[in-house]
C-alpha cells in the first residue's frame, strides 16, 4: 500500500484529487494540507510514501515545503503537481528535492501510475515537459551531483521519442497490425541500447502506444463508414438501373 499526502490549498483540486485515487486499491490517501507548511507537519506526523505537493499555496510554499521534506524526511517522495509549466519552476522544484513534476491536466490513471513510479524510485516528469529545450534548462550546472543521472535519463528518453515520431509518418502507411509491430519494435530496440530499463521511458513509450492504438480505431471506424458509404451507393445505382430497365 503506497499512503498519499495531498498538499494543495485549493478544496476543489483535493477533493479531485481524492476521486482520482480513491479507485485505486494499491494506494491510500492518509491524509491533506492546505499549505506547505501544514504538509511539513503532516509528513513528520503521518510519514506518507508520496506527497502531491502544490507550488502556490499561503503560508509557505511547495518549493520551501519540497526542501524542508526532502532535507529532513528523505524516505518520502515529492511529485509536484501544478498547472505552471515553466522551465524555470521545474529546473527548481527538481534542484529542491523533488522526484517528479507533473501537471494538473493529467488524467486519473497517468496520475496514479506517476505515483507507482516515484514510490518505486523513479524520477516522473510530464510527458508535455519533456521537449528539446528541457534539457537546456536543466544543464549539469543547475542539478546538484545526485541529479546528473536524472538529466542523462531525461536526455535518453528526448532521444527515443524523436526517432519514433520521425518513423510517424511511415509508420502511417502501414496496415494496423503491422503498425503496432514496427512501433513494438523501435520501442525494444531503443530499450536494449540502454543498460538501465528505466521504468520513466517504458511509461512513455506505453502512452504513445495507447495514442497509437486509438489512431488505429478512429482509421478502422473511417474506414467502415467509407464501406457502408460505397455500398450504400452501389445499392442505389443498381436500384435506379434496375428501375429504368424494367421501364
Amino acid at each position: 500500500m503506497i499512503n498519499i499526502l495531498i498538499a494543495d490549498d485549493q478544496n476543489f483540486v483535493r477533493k479531485t484529487l481524492e476521486s482520482y485515487l480513491e479507485p485505486e486499491s494499491d494506494l491510500q490517501i492518509v491524509g491533506f494540507a492546505k499549505n506547505g507548511e501544514v504538509a511539513v507537519h503532516k509528513v513528520a506526523q503521518l510519514k506518507p510514501d508520496v506527497v502531491l505537493m502544490d507550488i502556490e499555496m499561503p503560508v509557505m510554499d511547495g518549493f520551501t515545503a519540497t526542501e524542508t521534506i526532502a532535507q529532513k524526511y528523505a524516505d518520502t517522495k515529492v511529485l509536484i503537481l501544478s498547472i505552471h509549466n515553466q522551465k524555470q519552476d521545474v529546473a527548481r522544484a527538481l534542484k529542491l528535492g523533488a522526484k517528479g513534476y507533473w501537471l494538473k491536466n493529467t488524467t486519473a490513471k497517468e496520475l496514479a501510475n506517476a505515483i507507482r513510479y516515484v514510490h518505486k524510485g523513479y524520477f516522473q516528469l510530464a510527458l508535455e515537459l519533456v521537449d528539446k529545450h528541457l534539457a537546456k534548462t536543466m544543464t549539469l550546472d543547475s542539478l546538484p551531483k545526485q541529479d546528473l543521472e536524472l538529466s542523462q535519463k531525461l536526455n535518453m528518453v528526448d532521444t527515443v521519442l524523436a526517432k519514433i515520431e520521425q518513423k510517424i509518418d511511415s509508420l502511417e502507411k502501414l496496415t494496423p497490425h503491422s503498425l503496432h509491430e514496427t512501433v513494438e519494435a523501435i520501442v525494444k530496440q531503443e530499450m536494449s541500447r540502454n543498460k538501465e530499463h528505466d521504468a520513466n521511458l517504458q511509461f512513455r513509450c506505453d502512452r504513445l502506444k495507447q495514442q497509437l492504438k486509438r489512431h488505429e480505431q478512429k482509421t478502422n471506424l473511417a474506414i467502415k463508414i467509407l464501406m457502408i458509404s460505397n455500398f450504400s451507393l452501389f445499392m442505389a445505382i443498381l436500384a435506379i438501373g434496375y428501375f429504368s430497365f424494367s421501364k
